[in-house]
């Protein structure tokens, strides 16, 4: 008997998932009933992070890491302002060498900051990046054990701009936004996709005084762009995204134009994972906005998953969307049938 009450209780809740997403509605975290959401999103998904985690520490955590992007950004701006070339700073992790890739307005915006010892500037940010996670996690209205969620963890672990820009973002109004564009540029997709049109048009009067305010930077920046754009793909592997990658770029790029008539937020969103170059691991946070279930499944460190997991999510949103329409035509058409 007791079996009987739990299989139906699980087929009730299996039913429940399928129910919200054939609803159409834009977030099937979002819609799904108090219950469901709580399991899978409270307590399964996050156990499945941590599993991931114990397996990483398992195989061999590299303590090096710990702050290694930090230490990346801290020595470009550093370079600059002592009036070296910034892309050709880095930062050591074993006998690898990771270089600096910033943008002008990043290095600008990050060299007042190397008045501090880099040791000191390395575990502030580290703790501006646990701050950040937290903030992100809240404003999403997510469990607390979000803060696990692999690519969020490795983002504040590495001390990546990534996880401030996140929270800026989600959490920072107009100034905020404005703040995030200029620490990394990536935010601009996600603020378009929002309508957050006032931060994006401050944002590129910054990056413009950026041009004013330091010509020869810029310049330096835009001579050596396709070298430091290909020193960057080799460390990185490839990325994770389609980019490079023909026969995914099309159809992922077709994805996200046929998303963006349903839903030009999640586009937005979606768009730097998916298709930016050379996206690091923790370009899945990105996903965290738009629904969590997506984001988990966006978590799988292989090359290319960002991309297959956009594709599916926009065949089934805009599959729904026809359905919809489609149904409401014909609630029309037998409308006007029964008033004649």
């Amino acid at each position: 008997m007791g079996r009987a009450i739990a299989l139906r209780a699980r087929l009730k809740s299996i039913g429940a998932v399928v129910q919200a997403w054939d609803s159409g509605r834009a977030v099937p975290g979002g819609s799904l009933s108090p219950g469901v959401r709580r399991r899978w999103v409270g307590i399964l998904l996050p156990g499945s992070f941590l599993m991931f985690w114990l397996l990483n520490v398992a195989v061999g955590f590299n303590s090096g890491t710990l702050g290694l992007d930090a230490h990346i950004y801290y020595h470009g701006s550093a370079a600059w302002l002592a009036g070296q070339d910034p892309w050709s700073a880095g930062a050591q992790l074993g006998d690898r060498l990771f270089s600096y890739a910033g943008l002008p307005p990043t290095t600008i915006l990050l060299a007042p900051f190397t008045v501090l010892p880099e040791e000191l500037f390395v575990w502030l940010w580290l703790v501006l990046s646990v701050v950040a996670a937290v903030v992100v996690v809240r404003s999403l209205q997510l469990p607390l054990a979000w803060l696990i969620y692999p690519p969020l963890l490795y983002g504040v672990l590495a001390a990546n701009p990534h996880v401030v820009l996140l929270a800026l973002v989600v959490a920072g109004g107009t100034g905020g936004g404005v703040l995030a564009s200029m620490l990394k540029v990536v935010a601009i997709p996600p603020l378009i996709g929002e309508r957050r049109w006032r931060a994006v048009g401050i944002a590129a009067l910054a990056i413009v005084a950026t041009v004013l305010a330091a010509p020869g930077l810029w310049v330096s920046f835009l001579h050596q762009a396709g070298a430091i754009a290909d020193t960057i793909h080799a460390e990185s592997g490839g990325g994770a995204s389609a980019w490079g990658e023909p026969l995914l770029f099309v159809p992922t790029a077709v994805a996200l134009g046929a998303l963006a008539m349903v839903d030009v937020r999640a586009a937005g969103w979606l768009a730097v994972p998916a298709l930016f170059p050379t996206t690091q691991y923790y370009y899945a946070m990105f996903a965290l906005p738009v629904d969590p279930f997506m984001a988990a499944a966006m978590a799988f460190p292989w090359p290319g998953v960002p991309a297959l997991v956009t594709i599916g999510y926009a065949i089934v949103r805009v599959t729904l969307e026809v359905r919809q329409r489609s149904r409401a035509g014909r609630r029309l058409v037998r409308q006007d049938q029964d008033s004649n």
